[in-house]
Parts: C-alpha cells; sequence; structure tokens
C-alpha cells in the first residue's frame, strides 16, 4: 500500500472535479472541432525510411507483481450527491442572480442616461463624453471583480470538497487492501461490487455536510494574504417559510 495515497489523489486531482466544471469543454468543442478540421486539411504524414534496430530478445523470467486490488469511484456522481455541493449550488446560484441583476440595472441606467442626452437635441459635451465613460470603464472593474470573486468563492469551496473526498477515497482503499483505484470513467467495464462510490458519499457527507464559503463582500485573496484562515463552515441561510 506504499504510495496509495498520494496516487489516489493524482487522480483524483486530473480529474478536475469534471461535474462541476463540464461547461468549460462545452465551450471549447467548437474550437476543437476547428482546429481538428483544419488539421485535416494539411498534407498526409510524408513516408520516411525504417532502418533496421538491433533486435530486442525476450529477457528471463521474472518475479511477477501481486494481483491488483482494484477499486471504482465516480467523481460526477459523488459530487452531485454530496450535500455540501448541493448547499453550495444554491448559494452561488443566488449570487450570480443578485450580480446579474445589479448589471441589468445599470445597463438601464446607462441607457437612460444617453437617451437623455440624445432627447436634449444637443451633442454631448466632451464633459459628457468623459463622464460617460468613465462610469463604463468602473463598471467593467467593479463588475468584473465580482464575477472574479464569485468564481474563486466556488474554487474555494469545492477545493474542500475535493481534499475531504482525496481523504476519504485513501481511507476506504487501505481498509479493503485495494491496490488501485480508478475513475469510472477511465474503465470501459467493470463490476458493481468494485464501485466506492456510494460509501464515499456516506461518509463525505458525514465528515463535510457543509464547508466555508467567503461572504458575498469578501475577497478570497485579501484572505489567503491575511493568513488568517476561517474554520467554521459555510452555513446557509434560515429557511423562514418564505417570509
Amino acid at each position: 500500500m506504499t504510495g496509495m495515497p498520494s496516487s489516489i489523489m493524482a487522480r483524483i486531482g486530473h480529474a478536475r472535479l469534471r461535474g462541476a466544471f463540464c461547461g468549460l469543454a462545452l465551450a471549447l468543442t467548437p474550437a476543437l472541432a476547428m482546429a481538428q478540421d483544419a488539421g485535416g486539411q494539411q498534407q498526409s504524414s510524408p513516408i520516411l525510411p525504417m532502418p533496421p534496430v538491433p533486435e530486442f530478445k525476450p529477457l528471463p523470467a521474472g518475479s511477477r507483481p501481486a494481483a491488483p486490488v482494484i477499486g471504482i469511484f465516480n467523481t460526477q456522481q459523488i459530487m452531485a450527491q454530496s450535500l455540501a455541493v448541493q448547499k453550495l449550488q444554491t448559494e452561488l446560484g443566488a449570487r450570480r442572480e443578485a450580480l446579474v441583476r445589479d448589471v441589468r440595472a445599470e445597463d438601464s441606467q446607462l441607457q437612460a442616461l444617453r437617451q437623455s442626452i440624445i432627447k436634449a437635441g444637443k451633442a454631448p459635451t466632451p464633459e459628457q463624453q468623459q463622464d460617460l465613460q468613465k462610469r463604463v470603464m468602473a463598471d467593467r472593474t467593479k463588475f468584473g471583480n465580482r464575477n472574479r470573486i464569485l468564481e474563486e468563492d466556488a474554487q474555494v469551496a469545492l477545493n474542500q470538497v475535493q481534499r475531504e473526498m482525496q481523504q476519504i477515497v485513501s481511507a476506504i482503499a487501505a481498509a479493503r487492501g485495494m491496490t488501485m483505484v480508478l475513475q469510472a470513467g477511465t474503465a470501459a467495464l467493470h463490476d458493481n461490487s468494485l464501485d466506492i462510490s456510494d460509501q464515499v458519499v456516506t461518509y463525505l457527507n458525514q465528515a463535510l455536510p457543509s464547508v466555508y464559503l467567503p461572504g458575498p463582500t469578501e475577497d478570497p485573496e485579501d484572505i489567503a494574504k491575511s493568513g488568517k484562515y476561517p474554520v467554521m463552515p459555510f452555513q446557509p441561510p434560515a429557511d423562514n417559510g418564505g417570509d
């Protein structure tokens, strides 16, 4: 079992929470298709000479490795059933909607300002043009920063789930004597008895039902620079029955 936790962590890290970030792959699909089409239009590979190489004879029999004990886990399934992730989706969705509302409200105000200048029947003065340009640039900075914070909030939260999942997968593998744990997507076929996803979900929800999430006005980068890392988990607002 030597080195088992690090190998599992590497596999989970390489997965990069595929279910949480599948939108990125979809966004890249057209670009990848265009790249492939462009490659197909290039000339075929040249036929090169094949000089002979020395013959490599069979080696004498050596010691055989022990038969692997394999486990399978499905990151996408685990993330979908994680209580912490479900709470995060609700909270971050509300913050995203608030950002969109604020952007739309500011855009409406800018449109109204432009219309008032047009209705005045006069060309905008240099001062008006300068003030409008300053406001537009300030909006880009403000809303761009809010969007960055929102994305970093999600990363801070999801990283906690990922780290806890790494520990749980390693613990389950050690307890069951597994010497190899694979992502479900890397195995074309496997027996359900090898799948530890349900067990991971159970322990994950017990150990980490909630995670820390920076407040809407907190900058995760400022928190990291301060070195004062919070330890209290994020708690969603109390349900007041829709009041």
